[in-house]
């Protein structure tokens, strides 16, 4: 009868103990490990004009998509209508003709709705674009084509991109080359505000050692015996001296 009794108290013990151990077990180390997900590179948002609706390399923006990625960027490709890419936030947007007129529309809808302000780089913006919302903003255009209140202005003609068509203006060499060095310059910004800063040095360190104490620096005291002073000889008789010589070592 004890054994038994014995039994189910050793059983009743473990029971007890059970739903503690369940709640102590430690959690799977492969949860613990995970790295952390890598930062996106920025993205471009590219909008072409009326009339361009399919991404080409000889006409519009969306020929820029090729030497973005090379830059080290992402890119999506839109028309002026975007009925693609609404409500993306990009990092730049470029845009040309109506698309440059959207861009400077939707980078106003981005800063109210609290997002980052975006590099915004428009080529002959069209028909009535407003003000520039953003701080950073650039507009390329030819003759005929508005300048951009609030935007650093450029013209395509002077630029190098001499009696250039409207339509052809953004795969200019002298225009890719204007928009490709301001978004080299936006990635090389980028990427050294990345690099972590190195550890400020403790106080002590900046100021250098302490200086040595006077005790310290000043040469020791010699412990050799004075040389004696020449005196006159013992002989020499009182208050008696040469001319001119101080006998007493003088």
């Amino acid at each position: 009868m004890r054994v038994i009794e014995r039994f189910f108290f050793l059983l009743a013990s473990f029971l007890a103990v059970l739903p503690a151990l369940t709640v102590w077990s430690p959690a799977p180390a492969e949860a613990q490990d995970q790295p952390a997900a890598a930062a996106q590179p920025p993205l471009v948002l590219l909008l072409d004009g009326l009339g361009v609706y399919v991404e080409t390399d000889y006409v519009g923006v969306s020929a820029l998509a090729r030497p973005l990625r090379q830059q080290g960027f992402r890119t999506r490709t839109d028309t002026h209508l975007m009925n693609k890419t609404r409500g993306i936030v990009p990092d730049i947007i470029i845009g040309h003709s109506m698309g440059g007129d959207t861009a400077l529309r939707y980078a106003r809808k981005l800063v109210a709705s609290g997002q980052p302000a975006p590099l915004v780089i428009t080529i002959d913006a069209a028909p009535a674009p407003p003000s520039c919302p953003v701080a950073r903003c650039i507009n390329i255009h030819g003759p005929g084509f508005p300048n951009v209140r609030g935007a650093l202005n450029i013209d395509a003609w002077a630029s190098g991109a001499k009696f250039v068509a409207h339509a052809q203006l953004p795969t200019h060499p002298a225009v890719e080359a204007i928009i490709l060095n301001r978004t080299s310059d936006f990635m090389r910004q980028r990427e050294a505000r990345a690099v972590p800063t190195p550890p400020t040095a403790p106080a002590e360190a900046e100021q250098g050692a302490p200086a040595a104490s006077s005790s310290s620096s000043a040469p020791a005291a010699s412990t050799a015996p004075a040389k004696p002073q020449w005196t006159a000889p013992g002989w020499s008789a009182p208050n008696w001296s040469f001319p001119g010589m101080n006998l007493n070592g003088g």
